[in-house]
């Protein structure tokens, strides 16, 4: 997803930072563990401004967590589990082929209520 200039897609700088609600660090990392924490906040990192959806592929996160793909799928059933993220759907490029996930990201202000997970 990342070009070699350090621009994305829109040419803007791929450097910047992800805003995290501090009631997400306090409460659900607890109840869901710090590898599932660390991918939704991969996942959120790609959620720049009011944007709500994802697509990186298992490999890529895999690879910016330095854990498998299998670890990954682990992770995101828990958050999917949570309402943390939503599997839309399954990309496809124009030739039918697979290419990778599409998630909805619950923004870390939006949660659901914890009273209703624990």
């Amino acid at each position: 997803m990342e070009r070699e200039n350090g621009e994305n897609k829109k040419g803007f700088p791929n450097t910047g930072f992800t805003i995290i609600h501090k009631d997400f660090i306090k409460n659900w990392t607890k109840i869901i563990g710090t590898g599932p924490t660390m991918l939704y906040l991969q996942l959120l990192s790609y959620c720049y401004g009011n944007k709500k959806h994802a697509w990186p592929s298992v490999g890529t996160l895999g690879k910016r967590m330095g854990v498998t793909k299998n670890t990954i799928r682990k992770h995101r059933e828990v958050l999917i589990k949570y309402g943390l993220i939503e599997k839309m759907y399954q990309r496809k490029s124009a030739n039918g082929d697979y290419q990778t996930n599409l998630y909805q990201i619950a923004k870390s202000d939006k949660l659901p209520e914890l009273n209703h997970v624990e």
